[in-house]
């Protein structure tokens, strides 16, 4: 929605667009339907992408296969646990350091992490990170190696599909990197075909731009509603239940072909939250728009708190207890940390967004932790290996494959599924149950 505005509220002279193809067809009719030119610049990438011919194991269930990375590589996997698995596998098993990138790391942090693994003399020759690479930073990368082409999008497993391999493929072998092509492979020899399918197929044209309406277009809504209509199980029309103005608009919306509505789902949830509140519909707005995980309680606790002083005109904190920063013993503490920044930073934009409510005192103190919570989560990730995990990435991979199967099973069964169904069986007769210290 953020590009749509801006591609049709911006007023320049002309607005310079960089991205795939994929978007071209999109982006000329928005151009029409504003009266516009529209131009084409082609780009062809400067270095060659090359797939490798082999997998980096030899058998799906091979232990110990990332003792054949080298410099420059990147192993892409798509949780937490597998990252530091595979980190602490490869540190014990080569000679080499390893970065890690992940979404939920602050982004100093990410940014920090990127920055060593570029810099030649800093020690650190590999990179294990998740799909964030594929967004935002310049890395120079040798080789992308798929620990899995599986993973969970939070509601159910799915395969990567040809869009989101092509975009974290391209991060190999970039122009005025040290490496002048890039080189993509897969950890599982059964993933090799899905790489050369996704990277030989066309990416589908993007059909839709998204639209979020802003607060004046929900409170003209709520306003008409109000004086014209009821809401659609019969009840009066309350103008300040954002959830539930926000559930009409969205039933009654009409767009155009070019069109999706963007955010309404999670805008809901939020609503929920501060509906009770005697906040105007724009501040309720500005709630439903902060930068919050509305799955993370103590997340949507802090937010409701804020609204709740906001209601009644009082300042707001943080609590120093609660935000101090703890040596992390284990990753799942190193995850907590993370969510705790995350914390801190929807506090503060809370304090840009409504300066009436909090007080410079209340902002530099949760700067000052903020900062002290970047110091600790930097020291773990330097210790990374000293702390516990007890986890497999072999086996979840496995279990993971497994519950696609089933699920595809369940819709279809054809001959290819058949052939992978009963690799997933040979897969679980010799899979072994391996410790931590085995990784």
């Amino acid at each position: 929605w953020a590009w749509t505005r801006a591609l049709l509220g911006l007023r320049c002279k002309e607005i310079h667009v960089a991205g795939g193809l994929e978007a071209r067809e999109l982006v000329e009719r928005l151009a029409a339907a504003c009266g516009d030119e529209f131009e084409l610049n082609e780009y062809d990438r400067f270095s060659d992408l090359i797939i490798s011919e082999e997998s980096l194991a030899k058998a799906s269930n091979e232990k110990g296969s990332y003792k054949a990375v080298q410099p420059g590589d990147a192993i892409v996997a798509f949780s937490r646990n597998d990252i530091f698995a595979i980190k602490r596998e490869i540190e014990r098993t080569t000679p080499f350091k390893c970065c890690v990138i992940y979404g939920s790391l602050p982004p100093q942090i990410r940014t920090q992490q990127a920055r060593q693994f570029n810099d030649p003399n800093s020690g650190y020759d590999i990179l294990v990170a998740s799909d964030a690479i594929g967004m935002g930073l310049n890395l120079s990368i040798r080789r992308i190696i798929f620990n899995s082409m599986f993973k969970s999008n939070g509601e159910r497993i799915i395969q990567l599909d040809h869009s989101s391999v092509k975009q974290i493929c391209g991060r190999a072998g970039r122009r005025n990197s040290p490496y002048p092509n890039g080189e993509v492979t897969v950890r599982d020899p059964a993933d090799l075909k899905h790489l050369r399918q996704c990277m030989s197929t066309e990416i589908r044209p993007i059909a839709k731009a998204g639209l979020l309406p802003t607060a004046s277009h929900f409170q003209l809504f709520a306003d008409s509603m109000k004086k014209y209509g009821t809401m659609d199980d019969g009840e009066t029309f309350d103008e300040n239940v954002l959830h539930k103005i926000l559930l009409q608009f969205n039933d009654m919306a009409r767009l155009r072909r070019d069109y999706r509505l963007c955010r309404m789902t999670q805008m809901r949830l939020i609503a929920r939250w501060v509906d009770d509140l005697e906040l105007t519909l724009p501040d309720k707005y500005s709630f439903c728009m902060a930068p919050v995980n509305e799955t993370d309680d103590r997340s949507m606790k802090l937010l409701k708190q804020f609204a709740s002083k906001l209601a009644y005109n009082a300042t707001t904190g943080v609590n120093r207890r609660e935000f101090f920063a703890r040596q992390p013993g284990s990753l799942e503490e190193l995850s907590i940390l993370c969510a705790q920044f995350h914390r801190l930073e929807l506090f503060l934009w809370l304090c840009q967004k409504f300066p009436t409510t909090s007080n410079m005192i209340e902002e530099q103190q949760a700067t000052k932790l903020k900062e002290e919570c970047i110091d600790v989560i930097h020291d773990g990730l330097s210790r990374a290996n000293q702390l516990s995990l007890d986890h497999c990435y072999l086996r979840r991979d496995r279990n993971l494959r497994a519950s696609w199967a089933k699920e595809k099973k369940d819709g279809r069964v054809d001959d290819e599924l058949h052939e992978f169904i009963h690799e997933l069986d040979d897969f679980d007769d010799t899979l072994q149950q391996y410790e931590v210290d085995d990784i």
